[in-house]
């Protein structure tokens, strides 16, 4: 069946259709005839693939083919069937195919149509993955990083919404990323907010590694917090310091106390408080009871 007559088919629209178009033999599935479409979307000569099937030439999988076939039992037509398509070229793709019985000089042949819906899964993701973003930039409170090449020498930011972008103009990736290295969460002050900043795990196999920020209390909701527990001054100086991150040093030189009386404090504090380590302390003093 040669493409210039195409027995009742008009040769130029065969040929010059987008699509990928073929005609097969009923009786085998042997490809009779194929239009340069198909030719040049499966990076395949039409002199290999007259004769052969589409199983022959590894288009599709035996389980394809009984499912395609399944579809094809009683009038002899399929419309709009996802099959999943192997070639050299394009590797793994998805075509939707219309197949139709022909009855041409008292021979009964397919004639399909194909077309690659391979990208219209991607566009779908895409509008799902707009729809994520829109979500995100309207959260107030809470801050998302999604960063790429996460392991490689120079991760940088594929995305992040607003509340984000507020705190990495304070405090760049590299420098978030190299506090929470080793731990799965730290604190960061920016104005009168701190921001708990949890370090999420990413899935297997995952391009992306995600960054959680949630902002707690103000800062000065601290001092009323620190009222719900029975410290004395001194202790409430201590505490303020340590949460901020000031080193035993540090307190005992602001305070002129020694550096034993600050650590004999802290032992104090982190049993009335209930909690066993320093990391600990800034957590429990501006999450809300």
């Amino acid at each position: 069946m040669a493409s210039k007559k195409q027995n009742g088919f008009p040769g130029n629209i065969f040929q010059l259709s987008p699509n990928p178009i073929s005609i097969a033999k009923v009786s085998d599935a042997t490809f009779v005839d194929v239009n340069n479409a198909f030719t040049k979307y499966f990076g395949l000569r039409r002199k290999d693939v007259i004769g052969r099937t589409p199983l022959d030439l590894g288009l599709i999988t035996a389980k394809e083919r009984l499912a395609y076939r399944k579809q094809m039992k009683g009038t002899g037509d399929v419309q709009s069937i996802a099959v999943k398509i192997t070639s050299k070229k394009n590797g793994t793709s998805h075509m939707l195919f219309n197949t139709r019985r022909i009855n041409v000089d008292g021979h009964s042949y397919y004639l399909s149509i194909g077309t690659d819906i391979s990208t219209m899964g991607f566009i779908q993701k895409a509008r799902q993955l707009d729809q994520l973003i829109e979500s995100l930039e309207a959260v107030k409170e809470v801050g998302v990083i999604f960063i790429s090449n996460y392991e490689k020498k120079n991760p940088s930011v594929f995305y992040a919404n607003h509340e984000a972008q507020d705190v990495l103009k304070i405090y760049p990736l590299k420098t978030i990323l190299k506090m929470i290295k080793g731990q799965d969460s730290i604190f960061l002050k920016k104005s009168a907010f701190i921001y708990y900043v949890r370090n999420l795990p990413a899935p297997e196999g995952s391009p992306l590694k995600i960054i959680f920020l949630r902002r707690l209390m103000d800062a000065t909701c601290m001092t009323q917090k620190l009222k719900e527990f029975n410290l004395t001054s001194r202790e409430r100086q201590i505490t303020v310091m340590a949460a901020y991150g000031h080193s035993n040093s540090d307190i005992a030189k602001n305070l002129c106390i020694s550096k034993f009386t600050v650590k004999d404090h802290l032992k104090s504090i982190f049993k009335i408080i209930g909690i066993h380590k320093r990391s600990e302390l800034l957590f429990k003093l501006l999450t809300p009871s």
